[in-house]
């Protein structure tokens, strides 16, 4: 089962159904993201500790049980995965994987199974769904004063359009950020090498714009209000 990190979740854990909730888990598809593998993967949680796992299509018999203490224990193919609750509503499922920082994410598809189909698709949603205004617009971190001004839009086919704006620092630092015009998120690039890019992404332009100039200054990322980085 593939995991993946993720800055959100922390954040918003007061938010979250307690896992032995157990009415809005059972009986609903749940399906899990990986985004490197295009199976279909389904888990059905069932009564008597019966669940029902497809991929695509073909189903399987396995066994879940609660254990208490926020521990799910399941089994999928012969071996048991113990899980620490990490975050439920009635759409999104996250459970950490134990002794590991990173969280498999489940859908539940009958509420959110075609606008929701990856990382990023999660982290946008429960940032618009449960991280306030307030929450999203607080910055304390950004200690220069900056001017900033848009240069233009990009937009890969039928992908959406990020604006690109240029900063500069009173301390004559100087770079760009891209912003979703469709949302809150933002993102720099900080370049790896002449053949690969790592894209910053955070939960709207003030944090990114801390975190551009911190990275400037220091070389170092700004951990808060980070999403996800990926490499391009």
């Amino acid at each position: 089962m593939k995991a993946y990190f993720s800055n959100v979740i922390p954040k918003i854990q007061q938010f979250s159904k307690k896992l032995d909730t157990l009415t809005l888990l059972k009986n609903q598809n749940w399906v899990l993201i990986d985004e490197s593998d295009d199976t279909k993967n389904v888990f059905i949680f069932r009564d008597k500790n019966q669940v029902l796992i497809s991929k695509n299509g073909k189903v399987k018999k396995e066994n879940w049980e609660y254990i208490g203490e926020n521990n799910l224990l399941i089994d999928i193919d012969g071996d048991s995965y113990l899980f620490k609750h990490g975050f439920l509503d009635e759409n999104i499922f996250a459970l950490k994987m134990d002794s590991q920082d990173n969280y498999v994410f489940l859908i539940n598809e009958s509420k959110y199974g075609f606008e929701i189909n990856s990382i990023s698709d999660i982290n946008e949603f429960l940032i618009d769904n449960y991280l306030s205004k307030e929450d999203l617009s607080r910055n304390t971190l950004l200690n220069n004063n900056y001017e900033i001004k848009k240069t233009k839009s990009k937009r890969a086919f039928f992908a959406p359009i990020w604006e690109t704006y240029k900063v500069g620092f009173d301390d004559r630092l100087k770079g760009e950020v891209y912003v979703s015009k469709t949302s809150n998120k933002a993102y720099f690039i900080d370049g790896i090498n002449y053949t690969s890019e790592m894209k910053r992404y955070y939960i709207n332009s003030e944090y990114c714009i801390s975190a551009l100039h911190q990275f400037l200054k220091t070389g170092n990322i700004l951990k808060e209000g980070l999403v996800e980085s990926v490499i391009s």
